[in-house]
């Protein structure tokens, strides 16, 4: 039976880098980030607070959380402003 049995951690996570999800920001951490939950997995997100609901995109994904960008509201289909003179399809807006 040893060896058998998964960590918590090697089970699948509900989200994987460059996915994009609408959420809500359901609090803020202790950095200000806003925190979301997808299927009770973490998600810190920059630059939100609580209360917002927006679609994000997954940066960044570790054993117990992930990391995203505003990418828009959420169900809008809206993108926020790049922050560069040009469209660079490299930020978070133009991607």
């Amino acid at each position: 039976m040893e060896g058998t049995e998964k960590k918590r951690f090697e089970i699948p996570k509900p989200v994987s880098v460059g996915d994009l999800i609408d959420v809500t920001i359901e609090s803020e951490g202790g950095q200000g980030d806003g925190i979301a939950k997808v299927e009770s997995f973490v998600v810190f997100v920059k630059g939100v607070k609580k209360g917002d609901k927006c679609k994000i995109k997954i940066t960044e994904v570790k054993r117990t959380y992930a990391l995203g960008e505003r990418h828009g509201d959420a169900d809008s289909g809206e993108k926020p402003e790049c922050e560069s003179s040009e469209e660079c399809d490299e930020c978070c807006c133009c991607g």
